[in-house]
């Protein structure tokens, strides 16, 4: 995926998932549980699972060994 069609997917995001992906490029890599539990309580996000179903779905997090990271394209693009 290039920076372009990255930065399109982040600049498309309503503010729910501009909360996520910030929350998510602030620590890079969190437990499932952690992050849902994170975001409905501290962010006030309505049903975290299915924003970060969406923000996987678009390529911008990625899923780990019970966790979630940001995707290295997001990284690379937001670094360069």
């Amino acid at each position: 995926m290039s920076c372009k069609e990255v930065l399109n997917k982040i600049n498309s995001l309503d503010s729910e998932g501009s909360k996520v992906l910030k929350y998510f490029i602030r620590y890079r890599s969190v437990g499932e549980l952690l992050a849902l539990r994170e975001l409905k309580g501290l962010y006030g996000i309505k049903d975290p699972a299915k924003v970060i179903g969406y923000l996987l779905d678009l390529g911008l997090l990625e899923r780990g060994l019970g966790c979630y990271n940001i995707s290295k394209n997001v990284i690379k693009c937001l670094k360069g």
